[in-house]
């Protein structure tokens, strides 16, 4: 069992290094040699998912509005495995107690957030959204939805929807072209 799936299984707040790696079947010694603490193991994770995120947002947006992007990219997260899912929704709760985590994910978050935000700019400028947003604010406000959306257990089936996708256009949209 690799580290993930033990977090998705048990979650991290109880989780001993022990018993990570017995549940891997590797030794301490090797799990040590690789990562100094159960925080530097989620590190890992919260870079692995950021990784995931940005390559979304790195490149400049063509051939498609932006909002409709971001409609397309947040119904492919409902597709996602559940238990990769699930670590995320773990990872932002072990944030809510650990402030170490907490950290990490602010680093994440921001990094993210600026990328959308850099695409908003792009998207101003061609015209497809609102010159007057805020796009660090705005941008932030639409990782909270995408989380949101993340977080759903029901998700997966909603997102089979047509009107799933028309709900999120109709709100993007119009958080995005208002003026």
């Amino acid at each position: 069992m690799l580290p993930e799936r033990f977090f998705q299984k048990n979650g991290f707040h109880s989780a001993s290094m022990k018993a990570i790696c017995k549940s891997c079947a590797i030794s301490p010694g090797t799990l040590y040699h690789h990562f100094i603490s159960k925080e530097a193991l989620i590190q890992a994770i919260i870079l692995q998912d950021q990784e995931r995120a940005l390559a979304r947002f790195r490149e400049p947006i063509e051939g498609i509005h932006f909002v409709d992007y971001m409609v397309e990219s947040i119904v492919s997260l409902t597709h996602e495995a559940f238990g990769q899912r699930a670590l995320v929704v773990e990872i932002m709760a072990e944030g809510m107690r650990n402030p170490q985590v907490a950290a990490m994910l602010k680093n994440k978050h921001m990094t993210i957030t600026e990328f959308v935000a850099q695409r908003m700019r792009d998207a101003q400028q061609k015209g497809e959204i609102s010159p007057d947003i805020n796009t660090a604010m705005t941008s932030r406000l639409l990782l909270d939805l995408t989380y949101g959306v993340l977080a759903d257990i029901e998700a997966e089936d909603l997102a089979r929807e047509a009107s799933f996708a028309q709900g999120l256009r109709a709100m993007i949209g119009g958080i995005l072209t208002a003026s």
